[in-house]
């Protein structure tokens, strides 16, 4: 049973509507039955890119409100989302990462963080999925031996077959 990883830019997907919005509800569906997981600074992400889209006009207070709500019950109250921390020696991990990949510090940050779990995985355990739609990210993420998934690209009818194609 794979293990999808969050990142900002896939998981705003589930609450704002653009590109990849499908591919999305289409995963965290399927995840009931999968764990995920998403930095802390993923989540303060994903509710800073809520922010900007009420700030844009694109959601109006009650629809901010109610997504601000469903985040909150979908990833921090949800038992099958678990938040994982970035401490200083995760950041002081994540420079290599930043300068090998051309990453910011969020994502070298993150990109460190889901190393690290992944690492800490059994050898024969559930396969590490980085959901993103960020391509510099899923680049570096692949480079260094994590599987991805961009729900821009891989329409939601294929999500089942790849997810089990996974272990």
């Amino acid at each position: 049973m794979p293990i999808l990883l969050w990142d900002a830019s896939a998981l705003v997907k589930r609450y704002v509507a653009e590109v990849g919005t499908d591919s999305v509800n289409v995963l965290l569906s399927a995840a009931h039955g999968f764990p995920s997981r998403t930095t802390f600074w993923g989540y303060a992400e994903t509710f800073a890119i809520v922010v900007r889209k009420r700030n844009e006009g694109r959601l109006d207070a009650a629809a901010f409100s109610s997504t601000l709500s469903a985040l909150n019950r979908e990833v921090v109250m949800d038992r099958d989302f678990e938040l994982l921390s970035i401490d200083d020696a995760t950041i002081m991990d994540s420079v290599s990462y930043i300068l090998s990949h051309d990453l910011n510090s969020a994502d070298g940050a993150i990109l460190a963080a889901y190393l690290e779990y992944n690492a800490a995985l059994p050898p024969d355990g559930p396969d590490c999925v980085l959901v993103a739609s960020d391509l510099r990210l899923l680049r570096a993420a692949s480079a260094e031996g994590l599987k991805t998934l961009n729900p821009e690209r891989l329409p939601a009818s294929d999500i089942p077959p790849f997810l089990a194609a996974l272990r």
